[in-house]
């Protein structure tokens, strides 16, 4: 197994395996065309990696999206990963630690202070995993707005 930059033409496999994470989180799975879209975007900006992690035979097996980002409450650079995802028939074989090592490696690149992720309160196979790393929780909720982003609620309305 190896992991690499991904590549536009992995848009395939990437929509399939960020539909397995939708299902795992209850969310509906993205579109092809968007995740297409999206990767290209990501694959342009500089602050944003995008890894996958192939198989011998080439298969990607594995992703993770990454964002080097400058922070003000850590005083420098923190590494966010928005989403690591391995392949339902692939788990258990060392790809997450793997697509993590590349993580690490680029914290270390970019003199970050944290790698900040989130992870389902209910999903303990991922919380257990995660310490596994040496990640701990820290408490924090994680609140997303999901609403209409031109006619957000009023604060004083309930």
């Amino acid at each position: 197994m190896s992991v690499r930059p991904a590549r536009p033409g992995d848009a395939e496999a990437i929509c399939a395996l960020s539909g397995e994470l939708a299902r795992v989180l209850g969310d509906e799975p993205p579109e092809f065309a968007e995740v297409g879209r999206t990767l290209r975007r990501l694959l342009d900006e500089g602050r944003a990696r995008v890894l996958v992690a192939e198989g011998e035979g080439g298969e990607v097996l594995g992703a993770a999206s990454v964002w080097v980002k400058p922070d003000l409450a850590h005083g420098g650079v923190v590494v966010e990963v928005p989403m690591l995802v391995v392949a339902r028939g692939a788990r258990g074989r060392g790809i997450g630690k793997l697509l993590m090592s590349e993580v690490q490696g680029i914290g270390a690149e970019e003199g970050a202070r944290a790698i900040e992720l989130a992870v389902a309160a209910d999903n303990e196979p991922a919380r257990n995993f995660y310490r596994s790393l040496g990640f701990i929780e820290t408490g924090h909720i994680l609140m997303e707005f999901l609403g209409d982003l031109e006619n957000p609620p009023h604060p004083d309305e309930e």
